[in-house]
């Protein structure tokens, strides 16, 4: 059972005032035999607000389902719903598991908000029954804010190798989108997040040889920017916008790519996460380009196919993946340590025992 919030949601008066609970059974989104409830508890579409009313309205959602269910563990990934979450276990008596994959105080807009926020974090930290994280840079910072590294875990983020696999054809989405056998495409997956980098990759390619592309897989708040910039710097025909594509086309978008990006600017936010975007491109056996990212770095050291570049440097590592047989050297090498480190057979197995070894502690 999941317990969610509309991120983005169209705001009244685009959009009805009310936003009612909502109710789906049977979901699945990255296995087709998943069976997943999900509950959407009713707010107001009304920025800044809507997250406000979402906290009573959680609690009262959580506080039913945990009445009437009486779930085994209550996990916890948001800020949002953390303090709702940790009342619900407490009162039903539930292990309070809090699962910790970002810097979550860091991920507030207003930062005015932000030391309020950070306090929230803090107390469920240091009273959640476990804490988990997905990287070691993660869990440095989690027992900075008084996590108990006693009951605390990390288990990597992991990625499917058999969805995500060096054999996958882009060939479609190559030709698809116009681009010819010797070009060599750059490609970004994600949120357009300003602090994506992908600024800095388009400040580059006009020092670049012209079969040097960008294909840009996602939409978000800096995209309208982007494609001004674009624009600017006459890139319109080197570079491709797809807008928001589905979970099931991105090994193709993958496969159709040379090298993959995650050239991100280093902050607060940036600092300790490792996106599993990042797996799922070395597991399709390409070669990645990254910022000296402290969290990747620490989870993929140099020399397994992600080289760590600052923007000073930024071209002459670009300039290097020019050379078919440096791509296909460091995709194999990076295939190989996803073979070896991130089979999500093997962390789901991990993560499956971390449960019930919490659930046993009730």
């Amino acid at each position: 059972m999941v317990v969610d919030f509309e991120i983005l949601y169209t705001p009244w008066p685009r959009a009805p005032l009310l936003a009612r609970k909502q109710i789906w059974t049977n979901v699945s989104r990255v296995l087709p035999n998943a069976s997943v409830r999900v509950v959407r508890p009713g707010t107001l579409r009304l920025p800044g607000i809507a997250r406000i009313l979402s906290l009573f309205t959680f609690q009262r959602a959580l506080n039913d389902l945990a009445a009437a269910e009486r779930p085994d563990v209550i996990i916890d990934y948001a800020l949002s719903t953390g303090l709702p979450a940790l009342r619900a276990a407490r009162r039903y008596d539930i292990p309070f598991l809090l699962h910790v994959i970002d810097a979550l105080h860091t991920l507030v807009p207003n930062r005015s908000i932000q030391p309020l926020a950070r306090s929230v974090e803090k107390r469920l930290l240091r009273t959640a029954d476990r804490t988990l994280f997905n990287n070691h840079e993660l869990r440095d910072y989690g027992a900075a804010l008084g996590a108990r590294l006693d009951i605390s875990s990390i288990i990597r983020t992991g990625v499917d190798l058999i969805r995500f696999h060096p054999s996958n054809s882009g060939a479609k989405l190559r030709a698809a989108y116009g681009f010819k056998s010797d070009d060599v495409v750059l490609i970004f997956i994600g949120w357009l997040y300003k602090f994506a980098g992908i600024d800095a990759i388009l400040r580059a390619l006009p020092d670049l040889p012209s079969e040097v592309k960008l294909l840009i897989v996602g939409a978000g708040e800096a995209e309208a920017e982007l494609q001004r910039q674009c624009k600017q710097l006459n890139l319109s025909e080197r570079v491709v916008f797809t807008g928001r594509q589905t979970y099931e086309m991105m090994p193709a978008f993958i496969a159709a790519a040379d090298v993959c990006l995650l050239f991100s600017n280093i902050n607060e936010i940036t600092r300790h996460i490792v996106p599993i975007k990042l797996y799922e491109y070395m597991a399709s056996g390409k070669p990645v380009l990254a910022s000296e990212l402290p969290g990747v770095i620490r989870e993929v050291p140099p020399g397994n196919g992600v080289t760590y570049t600052r923007r000073d440097t930024l071209i002459s590592a670009l300039t290097k993946f020019m050379a078919s047989k440096t791509r296909r050297q460091e995709g194999e090498q990076a295939r190989r340590f996803v073979e070896m480190n991130c089979d999500w057979e093997t962390l789901t197995d991990e993560f499956e025992n971390l449960l019930q070894d919490t659930a046993s502690r009730k």
